[in-house]
């Protein structure tokens, strides 16, 4: 198995939504699509389902979270000056 294929797919599978939808729809298709290996295949269309919807809600929010402090700047630097 190749490991940073893996990860890579993980990580395109915790972000983008329309890729986790085509994945829920037909997982091993979409893991062979994106270039993993069969063990690969195998191991990505295990998942936990739930698991994975709760996940990316997860990182979801923390990007949403993390966006809305960039707008406005770190927190706390104009109170205090620096």
């Amino acid at each position: 198995m190749n490991a940073a294929a893996l990860e890579a797919f993980l990580a395109r599978l915790y972000t983008d939504d329309a890729l986790r939808r085509a994945f829920l729809r037909s997982p091993e298709r979409v893991a062979r699509d994106s270039g993993l290996d069969e063990a690969g295949v195998r191991a990505v269309a295990a998942i936990d389902r739930e698991g994975l919807a709760m996940a990316a809600g997860s990182y979801e929010s923390k990007r949403a979270s993390h966006a809305a402090k960039g707008a406005s700047g770190r927190r706390g630097s104009r109170r205090w000056g620096f």
